[in-house]
């Protein structure tokens, strides 16, 4: 990435590492809403679902605020190296300290874990969360499905490596990243928020089950709570009609809560 364009973006210092985000303050006559968008795994604000709702928030005119997890992108660190509780607390730094009005979370995957994960009761400033393709718990999956070969090497390495289908990278999960996401769990109890739940599902989805999606249906106490499934859509949702689709349940979840 040029430095022209990099200019375009701001830093923050967040446990010693520097933070890259993208602003944009409402206009005079938008809702007063926040969205702040939550990539994915290994994703980063250059997606076209971050840069969709950038464009949305400059046609719409809410307040929009996008970031690069440590270890991702532009951030500085090293992502096998990171922590969910580290992204977590990321995020929960930008919601608290550069929003300033209630918020949405838009969150693809792993954002749509800590979506859900910080939008509990106790966090009144977060009004609703839009999970694309929600992935909360992966990680207990990831050793579920081990080979027993695999579990071996993994108790003596303290790490596995994983193929993906969305990186020419292996993923590489640490013993420490996955024991630390073990207290972000939210799908073995109920998941008490106030805000409006809106979950998207492609129903070509190859990463996260649909079982997952109803579980966290299952699991939500929330008021106003629904899922839908579009078909052919694939995990990354990011054709034109799911980029389509979201700003339909956007506009609709910015009606509800103004």
């Amino acid at each position: 990435m040029n430095n022209q364009i990099k200019k375009s973006y701001k830093i923050v210092q967040i446990n010693g590492l520097k933070v890259y985000y993208y602003a944009r303050k409402r206009k005079h006559n938008g809702p007063k809403v926040s969205v702040i968008f939550l990539a994915g795994y290994n994703s980063d604000m250059q997606g076209n679902k971050a840069t969709y709702l950038e464009n949305l928030s400059k046609k719409i005119g809410f307040e929009y605020l996008k970031f690069d997890y440590s270890g991702h992108g532009l951030s500085e660190g090293v992502i096998k190296d990171q922590l969910l509780s580290s992204w977590i607390e990321e995020a929960k730094y930008f919601i608290k300290h550069k929003l300033n009005y209630p918020t949405i979370i838009v969150g693809s995957s792993l954002g749509g874990w800590i979506g859900l994960s910080i939008s509990k009761k106790t966090n009144k400033k977060i009004k609703g969360v839009i999970g694309i393709g929600a992935a909360p718990d992966f990680t207990k999956n990831i050793i579920k499905d081990l080979s027993r070969k695999e579990k071996k090497e993994y108790k003596k390495n303290k790490y596995i490596s994983l193929g993906s289908d969305y990186s020419e990278e292996n993923f590489i999960f640490t013993n420490k990243f996955i024991e630390d996401t073990k207290k972000f769990f939210i799908l073995d109890k109920k998941i008490n928020t106030n805000s409006i739940i809106s979950l998207l599902y492609g129903s070509r989805d190859d990463a996260v089950s649909l079982s997952t999606q109803l579980k966290i249906l299952e699991k939500l106490d929330a008021k106003n709570a629904k899922l839908t499934i579009v078909k052919n859509s694939d995990h990354r949702m990011s054709s034109v009609k799911d980029l389509e689709l979201l700003e339909i349940h956007l506009n609709t979840m910015i009606k509800d809560i103004l």
